[in-house]
């Protein structure tokens, strides 16, 4: 992690089984397993600069993800749960104007985007939550990209809506998921619905319906051919 001008400020070191510790230049030419004093920054800072748009990842895996295929992006320290308005500070320092926050597929994941998304919306910055569709539980960017192009999340960007908070944004919240699917989404009742595989026969349209409340969708799918709701 380097400040704004590129300066050193502390290393974020992943061991194996998976953990994390983090450690500061010692002065001296080597290292000290401790952060303590040193002013926490988001992850490419410098890299920041010249770029009106980024994502928002939720670790460093998917930040090089995503600039490996051209895409600016950044992190945090310390996983999710961990942004502070002192990074969106940064980036906004950094000339950021838009942020796309990508979320892991899971409770924490979703908190934390939400956290972010908070943070930079006082800001004054633009805000869309982009979900990933078909990553597995737990999974993220890098899944993604596994089985998507860069232009396939490009779109999906594009797609997703400007976030603002409960009070402030729309009820309903309808998005275009691509490969016929659909998601509507109601924050007064928190429920979620989404039209897989739609299809028309006849004068019907017909598809797998998924029904979640809280953000939760049941464990098994439960496919059901069902007339499209008209609300939809």
């Amino acid at each position: 992690y380097r400040g704004l001008y590129g300066e050193v400020r502390y290393q974020v070191v992943r061991f194996v089984p998976k953990t994390f510790r983090q450690r500061k230049p010692d002065g001296k030419g080597d290292w000290e397993w401790s952060v303590k004093g040193v002013e926490l920054c988001v992850y490419k800072w410098p890299e920041l600069k010249g770029h009106p748009a980024i994502l928002v990842c939720e670790g460093e895996k998917d930040t090089e993800a995503a600039w490996k295929i051209g895409l600016p992006a950044t992190c945090n320290p310390m996983g999710a749960g961990k942004w502070r308005d002192e990074y969106t500070a940064q980036a906004r320092q950094a000339g950021t104007q838009r942020v796309a926050i990508l979320p892991h597929n899971d409770a924490p994941g979703r908190e934390h985007a939400e956290a972010v998304a908070r943070s930079c919306h006082v800001a004054k910055l633009g805000v869309r939550v982009v979900n990933l569709p078909g990553v597995p539980e737990h999974g993220d960017l890098s899944d993604y990209l596994g089985t998507h192009t860069k232009e396939e999340l490009v779109a999906l960007m594009r797609n997703a809506p400007a976030w603002a908070p409960e009070a402030e944004g729309p009820d309903r919240v309808f998005e275009v998921l691509g490969d016929s699917r659909y998601r509507m989404r109601t924050r007064s009742t928190h429920v979620c619905i989404e039209i897989h595989h739609l299809r028309r026969e006849s004068h019907n349209a017909w598809g797998e319906l998924r029904v979640a409340v809280n953000g939760f969708f049941p464990s098994a799918k439960l496919p059901v051919l069902s007339r499209i709701l008209p609300n939809l």
